[in-house]
């Protein structure tokens, strides 16, 4: 039995899917007046909680062997001031129920954000370099797991770090894309002609699962789909939404409409090396630029009222 923490968020709800479709039964927590609907279609048994709140924690950890814990708060959404405490002490919570549980493998998704926005390959042995709140909290989060995992050895932990996630049901990079995009003028932030990593949450969510479920010595995982610019990126969506909009860079008069935190990792972006990790437990990923185009004109054209206020 699976336990998805933080499965109404954008990735949690694609591993709720992802679950689904390889035929296995999970649970969730959500928190108070968050939408469930995917969850439901999804056959999952939900659980409102708050890993601030331990004994919410006690009913849907029963029976549960794995845990992926996707909660954190979402950079550009929420107040900086909010980051540490679900990453920390809300982490710690979850982990001491976990191991009261029974459950045995905890699978954790961090980002490859915490290497700072500095533009550079990025590869398994590189070294951390946070400068912003939101980093700090998640390689705050990966030491608390790390120290948990060395006093509890018979528990699995497996951290893994993903690229910018894209696709569809994401607030902050592709439902500004696409609004752009439909009044015909697409302004990027500096730095969005130049190739970054960007990862789709199924591969994200694949990539979780083999982690959690394959043999192997691996405590740290990195992952990405493809590499892209974003003026790449926003052509396939339009391509395949049959929308025609000019794509260009932003100035001093006319700025981007991506939030803050989501311009800055365009403007900073990151590309992640493919690593040998990765074949040791069968990653591949299935998402390109045009696939991902595909995937987000289907949402688009399946959930045409979605505003930033939904």
């Amino acid at each position: 039995m699976n336990l998805i923490v933080g499965g109404t968020g954008f990735v949690g709800g694609h591993l709720a899917e992802y679950f689904f479709e390889q035929g296995e039964i999970s649970k969730a927590i959500f928190r108070k007046g968050a939408q469930i609907r995917i969850l439901d279609q999804c056959g999952v048994q939900n659980y409102e909680g708050d890993l601030l709140q331990k004994t919410s924690l006690h009913e849907p950890l029963e029976g549960v062997e794995t845990v992926y814990n996707l909660a954190s708060e979402t950079p550009g959404i929420t107040e900086d001031a909010e980051f540490m405490s679900v990453n920390t002490e809300g982490l710690r919570n979850l982990l001491e129920e976990a191991k009261e549980h029974g459950v045995r493998t905890i699978a954790h998704l961090s980002t490859i954000d915490v290497y700072g926005f500095r533009r550079r390959a990025i590869e398994e042995s590189s070294e951390p370099n946070p400068e912003h709140p939101y980093q700090r909290a998640k390689l705050e989060a990966e030491k608390i797991l790390q120290a948990f995992g060395s006093s509890n050895p018979e528990i699995k932990i497996r951290v893994i770090r993903a690229a910018r996630a894209v696709g569809s049901r994401d607030p902050t990079l592709t439902l500004p894309l696409l609004e752009m995009i439909e009044s015909g003028e697409v302004l990027l932030p500096k730095g969005g002609m130049e190739k970054i990593s960007f990862s789709h949450p199924k591969d994200i969510s694949q990539m979780l699962h083999k982690a959690a479920t394959v043999e192997s010595s691996s405590a740290l995982y990195l992952v990405k789909s493809f590499d892209a610019s974003m003026a790449e990126l926003a052509e396939m969506i339009a391509k395949s939404c049959e929308k025609r909009a000019t794509i260009r860079q932003g100035g001093f008069f006319k700025r981007s409409s991506f939030p803050k935190y989501t311009a800055e990792q365009i403007r900073g972006g990151l590309l992640l090396n493919e690593q040998e990790s990765w074949k040791r437990i069968g990653y591949a990923p299935a998402y390109d630029a045009g696939r991902v185009g595909v995937d987000v004109a289907e949402w688009s054209r399946k959930e045409p009222w979605i505003t930033r206020e939904s």
